[in-house]
C-alpha cells in the first residue's frame, strides 16, 4: 500500500514481522477511523453522501491500479 498515494488513502509508513505477525505503522488519524465515526455519530444524509462520494474515490484509484480492497476487520465476514 505504500505505492499507492491519493488523499483519501490512509498513508502507509512501514512494516514489520514481530514473531508470526505483521505489523503495520500508519498515518495517524486524529478523528480515529471511519468505522469508529460512522457507528459513533448521527450524521447527517449530506454528510453520509460526501463520505460515500469520498470512498468511492479512493476505491475507484485503488481499482484503476488492480487493487481490490478488503475489509481486515473480523467484524465483518
Amino acid at each position: 500500500m505504500r505505492d499507492y498515494q491519493h488523499p483519501n488513502i490512509v498513508h502507509m509508513h512501514s512494516s514489520h514481522l514481530v514473531g508470526n505477525e505483521l505489523w503495520v505503522v500508519m498515518e495517524y488519524m486524529e478523528a480515529g477511523s471511519l468505522t469508529d465515526i460512522v457507528t459513533h455519530v448521527r450524521m447527517t444524509e449530506p454528510q453520509i453522501a460526501t463520505v460515500c462520494f469520498q470512498v468511492l474515490r479512493a476505491l475507484e484509484y485503488l481499482h484503476a491500479r488492480r487493487v481490490i480492497h478488503r475489509c481486515a476487520s473480523s467484524n465483518y465476514s
